[in-house]
């Protein structure tokens, strides 16, 4: 009896032309729902951060830290959440989109471009190596972009013309735009919102996504999701080229934020920060990054009085955390509000 060979490069069955941009378009009630929760939320920072930030120099650098590893966790969400992909290179698409502003901005281009370059250099090096292992699942593309990781910091450290001495980059110049230039943390705090808002503003428009369904179809089942039609690889790569844009973003500005640029800020400790994010905010939810990070941010700070114990209680809360919230906070958040809407109609019917 003869077997039938099925090519893995090639879908079972081919799907349907689709417009341009189709894996950008959610339903129109997915759309409005998400574009109005962005906006209460980006209120609520508005008025709640500068009241946080003005009472201390360091609370103010806290929150604008929060916004930029909440940029650099969303395209993490998109990879890890979404995609199922153990990427562990991050981090370093965040010190090379870092490296890369200050260098075009040291040129004499203006920060925009420097922010523009940092951005598509990440995602065509994320394509780049997501096709060279798009093969490899799990535990193999963790290794594999590790090894990226560990190759590119040593790059890193050496490329003296690039990035400095022992990869160190001094005197970024700070953001401006239009003209303004943002010197001070509270100035700073306004510009970043609005780069949270927009990065916001696109993961709403994937979170409903036809993209999001079939990477979600692939990552659960990927033989299901290929013998139905779904080109996985492909959808993969792509959420792994605009998560690592995001990542190159997060870098670029964090540099012209600090005006300096270090490879041993963008090391394993943040990679495994980005890891813990997800895991405490909700690897299931476009807010699970957000809500992720601004623990990962705070919880040192409050636990500071207490240094000497600082860093087992610090361990042992994260522990908990995990252990009761599995799914993370936004989807704890999410389903109790479920529950307290159904309570509410239920009293109201009776």
């Amino acid at each position: 009896m003869s077997t039938v060979q099925i090519d893995p490069e090639a879908p079972a069955v081919q799907p349907a032309p689709r417009p341009p941009l189709w894996f950008l378009r959610p339903q129109p009630h997915d759309r409005r729902r998400h574009l109005l929760a962005i906006a209460a939320f980006v209120v609520v920072v508005a008025l709640a951060g500068p009241a946080i930030g003005g009472t201390s120099r360091a609370n103010q650098f806290l929150v604008n830290l929060w916004m930029m590893y909440s940029v650099a966790a969303i395209g993490f969400y998109w990879i890890f959440g979404l995609a199922g992909r153990f990427a562990f290179c991050q981090t370093f698409m965040m010190a090379f989109g870092g490296y890369l502003s200050a260098w075009v901005t040291r040129e004499g281009y203006p920060f925009i471009a420097g922010i523009g370059v940092a951005m598509a250099t990440t995602a065509v090096a994320a394509g780049i190596v997501g096709t060279l292992v798009r093969k490899a699942q799990h535990f193999y593309f963790a290794i594999a972009t590790f090894a990226v990781t560990q190759v590119g910091i040593i790059v890193f450290a050496r490329a003296d013309g690039f990035t400095g001495p022992n990869g160190q980059t001094v005197g970024i110049g700070a953001p401006e735009l239009f003209g303004y230039v943002f010197r001070r943390d509270a100035e700073v705090f306004w510009l970043f919102l609005g780069v949270l808002a927009a990065c916001l503003v696109v993961g709403a428009l994937i979170e409903r996504s036809p993209m999001r369904r079939e990477a979600i179809s692939a990552r659960d089942n990927f033989t299901v999701a290929h013998l139905a039609g779904v080109r996985a690889n492909r959808v993969h790569i792509v959420l792994f080229m605009l998560g690592s844009a995001l990542g190159g973003l997060s870098g670029a500005m964090i540099g012209h934020w600090q005006g300096v640029m270090g490879s041993d800020s963008f090391g394993i400790d943040l990679t495994i920060g980005l890891f813990l994010i997800l895991l405490l905010g909700g690897s299931d939810s476009l807010w699970g990054p957000v809500i992720g990070s601004a623990v990962f941010v705070a919880l040192p700070k409050l636990l500071s009085d207490i240094e000497r114990f600082g860093s087992i209680v610090y361990g042992v809360l994260l522990l908990a955390v995990v252990l009761a919230l599995p799914n993370g906070i936004a989807e704890s958040v999410r389903r109790l509000l479920q529950r307290v809407s159904s309570k509410g109609a239920g009293d109201a019917a009776g």
